[in-house]
């Protein structure tokens, strides 16, 4: 195993300090930080994963487990999670960022789980809402954000046409904003939340829906990001291999390499890749 500064594998990101679990049960099962897996995604970052046309990743801290989007695929999510010695039957909450099926139609992977929170996009289609009900999990729209778990919430509802929305983790040196794929602008997206919580924002990740947009208008994207003030990028799923490069290129060792399998823990200023 050998440390890169830009790679494929396990990536390993620490940016703050730990706020303590809810219990110490929870406190012994975590480790400090707060910690991101990605178990889905369209390019694979270690071996025995799949990859597939979709987002999801969990998030583990502040004592509690929160999955992100569920991918496509209930058979990959499954496979992937296990892969990753990610037991998916140990959830807190689930935060679906909006309701296409590359997003939603992965969570029949989680079977049967009454009372288990949901957290949705209010404006997602009944159909979807109704499939997500036959879990007997606790349906809660979002149209203002909600905590989902203590330093974790999700943001406003977003967007006409499709609405959406994201999952922030309010570090003590600012925010990581999770993204599924950003229909409504990743740019307005992220003023808003920089506006409404007068934080900073540390890291984003996920999808920022760029794959079919021209190489300048992802050129005034990607200033519009150091203009905001965003200090680290994860670009991946929908954003599309060229405005990913542009993202590498533009932030360097401050980028985040995507991929199922992925790991990002953010707990103090060293950033380390480990293949």
């Amino acid at each position: 195993m050998r440390a890169a500064a830009i790679g494929v594998g396990i990536l390993s990101l620490a940016v703050s300090s730990y706020l303590p679990a809810r219990g110490a049960m929870a406190a012994q099962a975590q480790p400090p930080g707060v910690r991101i897996t990605y178990l889905y995604d369209n390019t694979k970052a270690v071996p025995g994963v799949r990859a597939d046309w979709g987002f999801a990743c969990i998030v583990e801290g502040r004592g509690a487990r929160v999955l992100f989007d569920s991918g496509a695929k209930p058979e990959v999510l499954r496979r992937n999670a296990e892969a990753l010695q990610v037991d998916l039957g140990r959830l807190d909450a689930v935060v679906l960022s909006h309701d296409h099926g590359d997003h939603t139609a992965g969570f029949p992977a989680l079977g049967h789980r009454p009372g288990m929170p949901v957290f949705y996009a209010q404006g997602f289609s009944p159909s979807v809402v109704a499939a997500l009900g036959q879990s007997g999990a606790k349906l809660v729209p979002v149209s203002k954000g909600l905590q989902v778990a203590p330093g974790m919430r999700t943001s406003d509802e977003f967007g006409t046409s499709i609405k959406e929305e994201a999952l922030i983790i309010d570090l003590p040196d600012g925010l990581v904003v999770v993204v599924g794929c950003s229909h409504p602008g990743i740019v307005p997206m992220l003023q808003q939340i920089r506006a409404t919580s007068g934080r900073p924002i540390h890291a984003v990740l996920g999808g920022f829906h760029l794959l079919q947009t021209p190489a300048a208008e992802v050129s005034s994207i990607v200033a519009a990001f150091k203009e905001l003030g965003v200090g680290r990028v994860g670009p991946t799923h929908c954003t599309g291999p060229d405005a990913i490069d542009r993202f590498r290129d533009a932030y360097g060792d401050r980028f985040l390499p995507g991929g199922a399998g992925t790991v990002v823990t953010f707990k103090h200023t060293v950033v380390t890749i480990r293949q």
